[in-house]
């Protein structure tokens, strides 16, 4: 996937004004594979992170804008120009992002299904957006760096790119969505590693950094309403379907009434699967959605129980500080 990520960069008209590629403990081929297309290297220690990772290059990179790529990721060759385009039509933001598109490199049903949820998300996503996404990103210089960059507690990829988002919203900058700037996704996804991604990297992290930061859930992404809704519905359904041995009748009709307001509220995406890949991949992502969706609920309810104790404590202090 890096080789074909660094051809695309080097394929770039018009190019940018350089290439920084940081590695997190200084891979030799990684490494010879950034030099032979006379891109800058960053060699850092090993188990660094991937958010100093990011910091590092920033730092180093020259320019006005940063643009973050990930490693999995393949840009067309006018990214640069597309991405420069989406800031000049809103010159007032501080940073934007894009969209994975609709045709993701690997054709396993696993990886096409998840890559096109992700782009499916962001197609129908608020354009105004209050976090940030660093596979296809770009923020201006002087905001990244005051801000810190991305937080390096985050050493594994997770949500990093969305608590800078929250952060650049709530110092007042914009930060803007535009689905039309696209890249393709390269990765190769097991069911394996998306549950664990869904349930621990995405929905508890991001529940914790909501919950833990006094911050609500906005009409953002994975936490709109509707997201919210059908995950209710998911859990509803498997409940019913777990009661048909013992209720046959309430037990399905509770299971079909929570699939028919699932599949009401994620039709387009439904759809687009059939799109891509007819009835076999339709029929397998409506599942994997469903899924996707009771691991977003575990994730939430770990992450609440977890943060249970400090969200009582700021309460009572919050109580006294009004008594007071």
């Amino acid at each position: 996937m890096l080789e074909v990520c660094l051809d695309a960069l080097a394929a770039l008209d018009p190019a940018p004004v350089d290439v920084v590629v940081a590695v997190d403990g200084g891979c030799a081929a990684v490494v010879a594979a950034a030099e032979r297309r006379h891109f800058r290297v960053l060699s850092l220690p090993a188990g660094t992170g991937v958010s100093a990772a990011r910091n590092a290059g920033a730092a180093a990179a020259r320019g006005r804008w940063l643009m973050f790529i990930d490693s999995d990721v393949r840009v067309p060759r006018d990214h640069v120009a597309a991405g420069c385009a989406v800031m000049q039509r809103h010159p007032e933001a501080a940073a934007a992002f894009g969209s994975y598109d609709d045709d993701p490199a690997d054709a396993g049903l696993v990886s096409r299904y998840r890559n096109l949820l992700h782009h499916c998300t962001h197609q129908h996503a608020c354009r105004e957006a209050v976090t940030f996404w660093a596979g296809c990103g770009m923020v201006r210089r002087d905001v990244f760096l005051a801000l810190g960059g991305f937080a390096v507690h985050y050493r594994r990829p997770s949500i990093e790119d969305i608590e800078l988002g929250y952060r650049m919203s709530e110092a007042g900058h914009r930060i803007v969505l535009d689905p039309a700037w696209q890249v393709c996704h390269l990765k190769k996804w097991q069911f394996g590693s998306m549950v664990r991604t869904d349930a621990v990297e995405r929905a508890f992290a991001w529940t914790r950094l909501v919950l833990a930061g006094g911050r609500d859930f906005r009409r953002d992404l994975n936490t709109d309403a509707r997201s919210r809704i059908s995950a209710a519905g998911s859990a509803l359904a498997v409940a019913g379907l777990a009661l048909i041995p013992w209720w046959p009748a309430g037990g399905l009709a509770a299971a079909v009434l929570a699939l028919a307001v699932v599949w009401s509220l994620n039709h387009a995406f439904y759809r687009l699967l059939y799109r891509r890949g007819g009835w076999r991949l339709a029929v397998a992502g409506a599942w994997l959605h469903i899924i996707y969706f009771l691991c977003a609920l575990s994730g939430y309810g770990a992450a609440w129980w977890v943060t249970l104790p400090q969200r009582m404590g700021w309460r009572r202090s919050g109580t006294a500080a009004a008594a007071g």
